[in-house]
């Protein structure tokens, strides 16, 4: 787990809410703090959905709602002359990326062991930072997952040109 200090807030948001950038991600939740508070839980809703579709790994390959579909309602909030008091986003890396992360980085922990790679990113109008986690099934003495993506977050931002600090 690292955490980095984002240092030109004004253009990582044009990434974050208005590019594809992050779209390799799904959400867990979002809460944004402007005159009020929008707190968007990203699970998906099981009522929401016909058993057809629920229960077809094609339709619904996930149980999380991909970013890309909550990012323009999380620009819409956020949009205007006024910045936000605060925010949090807890993304994590869509599993169908998550042995290929792993494989790339020499991890020696099976994916399977691995529930999520995340990312939390945080502000508190004053300060953004980023900070990296991982999720696993069961207790594991094995970190080598967390260097790994570290390590990809880090080359993730700098290929995106997103300038942060490690803190």
């Amino acid at each position: 787990m690292i955490a980095l200090k984002l240092t030109r807030l004004g253009p990582f948001m044009g990434r974050l809410l208005s590019s594809d950038c992050f779209d390799s991600f799904l959400l867990e939740e979002a809460v944004i703090s402007m005159a009020v508070t929008l707190t968007l839980d990203g699970h998906l809703n099981r009522a929401f959905y016909p058993d057809e579709v629920w229960n077809d790994p094609s339709q619904r390959p996930c149980d999380l709602s991909a970013w890309s579909a909550v990012r323009p309602l999380c620009h819409e909030f956020i949009k205007g002359k006024q910045a936000p008091a605060g925010f949090r986003f807890v993304l994590h890396l869509r599993p169908d990326l998550i042995p290929a992360v792993l494989e790339k980085g020499g991890a020696t922990i099976p994916s399977s062991s691995l529930r999520a790679l995340l990312l939390t990113i945080r502000y508190d109008g004053a300060q953004a930072s980023i900070v990296t986690g991982v999720s696993t099934h069961s207790f594991t003495m094995d970190r080598s997952a967390d260097a790994v993506w570290d390590k990809a977050v880090q080359k993730f931002l700098d290929a995106r040109g997103i300038e942060y600090d490690l803190l």
